[in-house]
């Protein structure tokens, strides 16, 4: 089952978010993987090659952006966060650094780690959503989204994923300078613990943002394979301990095909008509 194309037109605003509960010579690789020390609140590294590999392979720095002090006045706190800014008395550089214990009881981080054009309730920022020009900034600037894989692997990591990203030579079967292969596939030792943790939990919610927030900011090939990993879940238990529900998949598949102008919370007859118009 293939993901359709994108529709990037910038998605329209909405009060309310969702309320359910072959490898080529020469690659360069790495796996984000739990290696914390004892139980659930192990950290793990989350630097070092991870994100020196993501810096190998858009050749910009991830690093913060120390100036904080600045005219920010129209700039979108999104890309202020993103860019290094303190936000409200958190920085990218800090929630990367959380331990798994603070990432499941904290509640509004979230949103401005992963944004979506519809507002939430838990929010650092009043304004922490996404806009045309945010969603455009995303899909224009390569260290914005070098910035937002370090994100996106932190959280694979609390889910119990490993994250491979993978550069292919631009001399090998006709590839093209920065392209790359994503594998995220179920780490066998870390999994079984963290499902125990987030299956059928507000994580569900987090993983449908997580899949819109890709998307939306041009990150559709990491989007599409997390929504593959997923699949395979949903459709065979081996290597997790709960059932991922029906309802809870048909939300992640509505955020991982959908046009990208229709909320997943939308029901299909309402989005049928939006469509229309």
């Amino acid at each position: 089952m293939d993901l359709a194309e994108p529709n990037l037109e910038p998605p329209k605003a909405r009060e309310n978010e969702q309320s359910n509960s072959d490898e080529t010579a020469s690659p360069r690789n790495f796996d984000v993987r739990d290696t914390g020390k004892g139980g659930q609140g192990g950290q793990g590294n989350i630097r070092g090659d991870a994100d020196q590999a993501i810096e190998d392979m858009s050749g910009i720095s991830t690093q913060a952006n120390p100036q904080t002090k600045r005219d920010v006045a129209g700039i979108s706190p999104v890309l202020r966060f993103y860019e290094g800014d303190n936000i409200q008395g958190r920085t990218l550089e800090e929630i990367l650094e959380w331990s798994d214990t603070k990432l499941e009881y904290t509640h509004d981080f979230i949103q401005i780690l992963f944004p979506i054009p519809e507002r939430s309730n838990f929010m650092l920022h009043p304004a922490a959503t996404l806009d045309e020009q945010t969603m455009e900034a995303f899909r224009n600037r390569p260290e914005l989204q070098a910035s937002m894989r370090r994100a996106l692997a932190r959280m694979l990591q609390f889910f119990g994923f490993d994250y491979q990203l993978i550069g292919l030579d631009a001399d090998i079967d006709g590839a093209v300078a920065g392209q790359r292969l994503v594998h995220i596939v179920p780490n066998p030792e870390a999994f079984p613990r963290a499902a125990r943790n987030w299956m059928n939990s507000h994580n569900d919610l987090r993983i449908t943002r997580i899949i819109r927030c890709l998307r939306c900011c041009g990150m559709e090939t990491e989007a599409r394979e997390f929504y593959r990993a997923l699949r395979h879940l949903h459709t065979s238990r081996t290597g997790h301990p709960r059932r991922i529900s029906d309802r809870t998949f048909m939300y992640w598949t509505r955020a991982a095909k959908r046009d990208l102008r229709i909320p997943p919370d939308l029901s299909d007859a309402e989005a049928e008509k939006l469509g229309e118009t």
